[in-house]
């Protein structure tokens, strides 16, 4: 039987390297919302986990937990 998804999100991360040698390389990252197609750009994994938290507790779905497939 096939699990139909209701809430799924899209976490697209990326570096930069900057031109001036020896600064950091940048990471940014996007969170695309798949029901809603509502984008946040984010600047931490915490902000990632919370912005699905959020999307979730608004469903009423409590408690989640991350878990590898």
């Amino acid at each position: 039987m096939a699990t139909a998804w209701k809430y799924r999100f899209l976490v697209d991360v990326w570096a930069e390297p900057r031109e001036i040698e020896g600064l950091p390389t940048v990471i940014r990252a996007r969170v695309v919302d798949m029901a809603t197609d509502e984008e946040h750009y984010v600047g931490s994994f915490a902000e990632i986990a919370q912005i699905i938290t959020v999307r979730l507790d608004a469903e009423g779905i409590r408690p989640a937990r991350w878990e590898r497939s």
